[in-house]
């Protein structure tokens, strides 16, 4: 269906009464139409293959043709609603309700519930204002909600549960020793065309771990060689010993990809998984997961998961980072920061940066002391109430240049209104610049002075810390080439001494000492959703698992 045929059908209504036969000639449809006669047939007969309208058109030129109209614009906005809602289509919606206004409205809501109830039948939901998902590509991309798909289409070959230990997901078994990591593959791990993963698989996706210029393509220099010993086991060897490393395969960076690609036309593609989903559909609109019928471990409990990037905030369905009256909001093991890089084009001088620097740690705790933080530790406190302003306000001269995507999360997007404002309230002016790919930060780097970002700290606290200096986006905008290479030798380093946590705590300090980076706000995940689904529960990590989602039915 096209949404242009429903400004058709509406012409008709104004002129015909519906259900009745009309007599009328092409001329006149041409004038009521405001098309010319050519197209006249074209429009008629596409609305009777929706049986819109009964159209029996005429012989001879100057023969009327009868028409009947079977359908109210009501009725036939909600046929082209549920199928454009099923399908996770949203972008005609804005433009229906600008041309309908309330028809299109109320045509929205019924439509909306019918597509609940559909969704219910076939254990399916749709999930609204996804954000937008450009790569299913866990080695390169830092995008959080990159991740939160791949978590779901990718297995890793460790996982780790709610109390931070490590447990078995691909490999069944394991052991560290050294340098050296020996891994057993479990038996009947099937990929989602059906054929049995291959070692050669694993070899090759934690290979590229290393070999991939992506945001994470750092950290795995520590992998010396991969070899696959026989067809379930494998060996990792390091350079150095890490005795982290076993984390670093349980997080969605080392998902396991099969060298096998699925094309959605020309512009969509993945990498064959074997996680609880598979990718099913894949356009510019929606993306649909369907269930992995031979999974491993524990199936998932939908059959299928439509993620629209459309914003319909009407809908009865489920949907992240939305404001409702019915948003449940867990506090993540993830903060917000700025980070500062020092450039000869800058209008912004360092004794500039210090004092803002400094007026910023001050108004956070009075614009929200409860979320506010000082350090990678993310403890927050209650709000001094000895506090009740911000004390002078510095008088500053300069531009500051900020660098930050476009945010999605309601939180994140008031903290970066109050960030301007405090900047502007200083005197400085303010430039921003939207970074279009967060997992590249460096991109920006000549022409940012500062980059306010959220990120994710994995689990447990030392891997985390160990990560977030090794490859932060924040660091990979603030350093240039050499200067991150001296900083992750501190960081091997840190990692070689016996209170090697400490020795990363140190590191952190330093660097807020030196004015390099200001943590601000720990993070928030936000999700409003209907009474019939169940199961949405926002890990610490953000990371929701879309394959423990269910429906209760609503009789």
């Amino acid at each position: 269906m096209n949404d242009v045929n429903l400004r058709y059908l509406d012409l008709l209504l104004k002129h015909f009464e519906p259900h009745q036969y009309h007599l009328v000639t092409l001329s006149e449809l041409e004038a009521v139409i405001c098309t010319s006669r050519r197209n006249v047939s074209i429009v008629m007969k596409k609305l009777a293959t929706y049986d819109w309208v009964d159209w029996q058109p005429a012989i001879g030129r100057s023969n009327a043709s009868r028409l009947s109209i079977n359908i109210s614009l009501q009725q036939a906005m909600t046929e082209f609603l549920v199928e454009e809602l099923g399908r996770g289509r949203m972008n005609s919606i804005t433009k229906l309700i600008d041309w309908f206004g309330q028809t299109a409205v109320r045509a929205l809501t019924i439509a909306s519930e019918k597509v609940n109830r559909l969704n219910e039948s076939n254990n399916a939901i749709l999930i609204s204002s996804y954000p937008w998902v450009s790569k299913i590509d866990p080695a390169n991309t830092y995008r959080h909600t990159e991740l939160h798909v791949a978590k779901s289409v990718y297995d890793v070959l460790l996982t780790q549960n709610s109390n931070g230990g490590i447990e078995p997901s691909l490999a069944h078994e394991w052991k560290m020793e050294g340098k050296v990591m020996t891994l057993w593959l479990r038996p009947g791990i099937y990929r989602h065309d059906g054929e049995p993963l291959n070692i050669q698989d694993v070899v090759w996706s934690i290979e590229r771990l290393r070999e991939i210029k992506g945001p994470v393509h750092e950290l795995w220099q520590c992998i010396d060689s991969v070899v696959a010993e026989t067809s379930n086991c494998l060996k990792i060897i390091l350079k150095h010993p890490n005795k982290l490393f076993p984390y670093m395969l349980a997080t969605p960076h080392a998902s396991i990809l099969c060298r096998d690609v699925v094309s959605f036309g020309s512009s969509y593609s993945y990498h064959i998984g074997t996680g609880p989903f598979k990718i099913s559909g894949w356009n510019q609109e929606s993306m649909t997961l369907e269930a992995h019928k031979e999974y491993f471990s524990a199936r998932a409990l939908l059959d299928q998961i439509t993620l629209s990037h459309g914003d319909v905030k009407t809908l009865n369905m489920l949907s992240f980072n939305q404001s409702s009256d019915h948003v449940e909001v867990e506090k993540i093991s993830a903060f917000s920061y700025l980070t500062y890089r020092e450039r000869a084009e800058s209008q912004l001088t360092k004794e500039t940066w210090y004092q803002l620097a400094d007026y910023i740690h001050v108004q956070k705790r009075i614009y929200d002391a409860p979320s506010a933080v000082d350090s990678i530790q993310l403890e927050t406190h209650e709000q001094d109430l000895s506090i009740t302003d911000g004390g002078v306000i510095p008088k500053l001269k300069g531009k500051v240049v900020l660098a930050e995507p476009v945010w999605t999360i309601p939180s994140l997007i008031r903290h970066s209104e109050w960030l301007h404002s405090v900047i502007r309230a200083t005197g400085l002016e303010l430039e921003i610049v939207v970074i279009d790919d967060i997992s590249f930060p460096e991109v920006v780097s000549h022409q940012a002075d500062l980059l306010f970002i959220e990120e994710v700290m994995e689990a447990p606290f030392e891997y985390g810390i160990f990560e977030w200096l090794s490859i932060a986006t924040g660091l990979r905008f603030s350093f240039d080439q050499s200067q991150m290479l001296s900083h992750r030798e501190k960081v091997r380093r840190a990692m070689a001494d016996d209170h090697s946590l400490q020795s990363l705590l140190n590191l952190e300090k330093a660097l807020r000492d030196q004015y390099l980076y200001l943590p601000l706000f720990v993070g928030y995940e936000e999700v409003t959703k209907t009474q019939q689904v169940r199961g949405v529960q926002v890990k610490n990590t953000g990371y929701s698992d879309l394959h423990r989602l269910w429906i209760a039915h609503s009789h």
